[in-house]
């Protein structure tokens, strides 16, 4: 696959129309007989897979949740919100089952997408194809390997330019914001090497220059919007395929 197209002109966020992806904190901390009765034949069988009741309690707590926020959207029964995979493997509403990298701009009923780390998770809710991800603050042993691997150059530079202290909240945000932004196109981490995807260290750069195409190849993914919304314990961004402005509305954080 080649390399991505540069994101569109930079606008301000205080100039609307807006595009609003509204997100959901989720507590996976329980969950009960009556969350996995919400769960569709394929959300039961991956929940059995799990080898730690802790991971299978996560998992079953997030996708009930999941159900009744998507459920009240729609306006359904959280067990009736038709979920279905993309050819990628990305939980979609089953109208919106045709969503891939190629159309993962276009303008759907009810996008989403989740994610968690540790008790904590989050849903993203927009109008368009939208990625989010999280990642609890915690020391990370062989740093700088990550760091190369997974960091483009500027990247890099931007991260040796900070204090030790600061180097691995800011290498979480680079993380969250490509994870994000590869889960809103909808390809799944390995589809694309990270270390061409450049997403900054500026939690709060709207949009983001993604990556420079090579001479003459045209743009591969549409345009995102990304914000990162670092916190206390935790670091989360969002990615959404729209040229809009973008603003996210935390809900329950």
């Amino acid at each position: 696959m080649g390399s991505l197209s540069a994101a569109g002109a930079v606008d301000t966020v205080d100039q609307p129309p807006y595009t609003v992806v509204d997100c959901y904190r989720l507590d996976l901390c329980t969950s009960h007989a009556e969350d996995l009765a919400l769960l569709d034949q394929r959300e039961r069988v991956r929940a059995a897979r799990f080898r730690f009741e802790r991971d299978r309690t996560r998992y079953i707590a997030a996708h009930a949740q999941m159900r009744r926020l998507l459920g009240l959207r729609l306006g359904v029964a959280p067990a009736a919100v038709p979920l279905t995979l993309t050819r990628h493997g990305k939980p979609v509403i089953l109208r919106d089952a045709r969503a891939n990298a190629d159309t993962a701009g276009d303008d759907g009923p009810c996008r989403f997408n989740l994610t968690h780390s540790g008790a904590v998770g989050y849903l993203a809710v927009a109008c368009c194809s939208v990625g989010i991800d999280v990642e609890l603050h915690r020391p990370i042993e062989d740093l700088q390997p990550l760091i190369d691997t997974y960091c483009s150059p500027l990247e890099i530079a931007s991260l040796a330019a900070m204090r030790p202290e600061e180097r691995c909240v800011g290498f979480l945000g680079i993380w969250t914001r490509k994870e994000a932004a590869l889960k809103a196109w909808g390809t799944g981490i390995g589809a694309i090497a990270l270390d061409r995807l450049h997403v900054g260290v500026d939690s709060q750069a709207l949009p983001s220059r993604l990556a420079e195409p090579l001479a003459g190849e045209p743009p591969l993914y549409p345009d995102l919007r990304l914000k990162s919304l670092p916190g206390a314990d935790q670091v989360l961004s969002v990615a959404a395929a729209t040229r809009q402005p973008m603003t996210v509305r935390m809900i329950g954080a």
